[in-house]
């Protein structure tokens, strides 16, 4: 999942950069990107079914993200075919970014819980995965929308619906989620782009930024290095992981 790199503020989980790999995949053909669709149909339904996620919004987010190359790499160290942050294959027990049903079933599962964040509001659900949920709020702005309207011409590519078709919401809560989740995070995986020990943060970096490219949750960064609300840092400094 590629991100946008925000000039100041909150990031949390997802992606953006520039889209290296897939620039102007969502303008082919309706045919040209089901043929593409078509090797990974058995899993993207799989995960779609069991993570209550429209095949065709999975389809459509690979579109833009990869345009269907497995091997595709970001300059962020995002991986595979729906992008995958390490940060995100961490968060969601994914080892290979590159293998595709691994890196399907990492990405539908966050879009299922983006689902349960937004109540189903497709376009903040588009934009959550793009720039991170720190900085999409349920009901607030939508800075990406370049990127939410690409995805958007996809999905309705595949599904023949407009874009404001509503998803229906997986009936789990978020609350579940957002726990099962953070156990998760805590098992530490062979990823190699993931940060071990210490992180030093970049230019325009926030507290939920460092969380994305390091995996280590908010609280255990906070409690670790001693930081106080509003929890900012700065370029440069150095950040103990564990």
């Amino acid at each position: 999942m590629r991100k946008i790199i925000p000039r100041a503020v909150s990031v949390l989980l997802a992606c953006a950069s520039p889209f290296a790999h897939a620039a102007g995949c969502q303008t082919l053909s309706s045919d040209n990107l089901q043929a593409r669709a078509s090797a990974y149909k058995p899993l993207i339904h799989n995960a779609a079914t069991q993570h209550g996620v429209s095949s065709s919004l999975v389809k459509a987010v690979i579109t833009v993200e990869s345009c269907f190359r497995p091997k595709a790499r970001g300059s962020l160290g995002e991986k595979g075919l729906m992008q995958l942050m390490p940060a995100t294959a961490r968060r969601f027990n994914i080892r290979n970014g590159y293998n595709a049903q691994q890196n399907i079933h990492g990405g539908t599962r966050y879009l299922g819980y983006l689902q349960q964040r937004y109540s189903g509001d497709l376009p903040r659900m588009v934009a959550a995965y793009n720039a991170g949920e720190g900085r999409i709020k349920p009901g607030g702005r939508i800075p990406n929308k370049a990127y939410v309207s690409k995805v958007m011409q996809a999905y309705s590519k595949f599904s023949g619906k407009s874009a404001s078709a509503e998803v229906s919401v997986k009936q789990a809560t978020f609350k579940t989620l957002e726990k099962s989740a953070a156990k998760r995070v805590s098992h530490g995986l062979p990823w190699a782009d993931l940060h071990t020990g210490t992180y030093q943060v970049k230019a325009g970096d926030t507290v939920y930024e460092a969380m994305r490219q390091t995996g280590v949750p908010v609280k255990k960064l906070v409690r670790l290095n001693n930081l106080s609300a509003p929890y900012t840092i700065k370029a440069g400094q150095v950040l103990q992981l564990n």
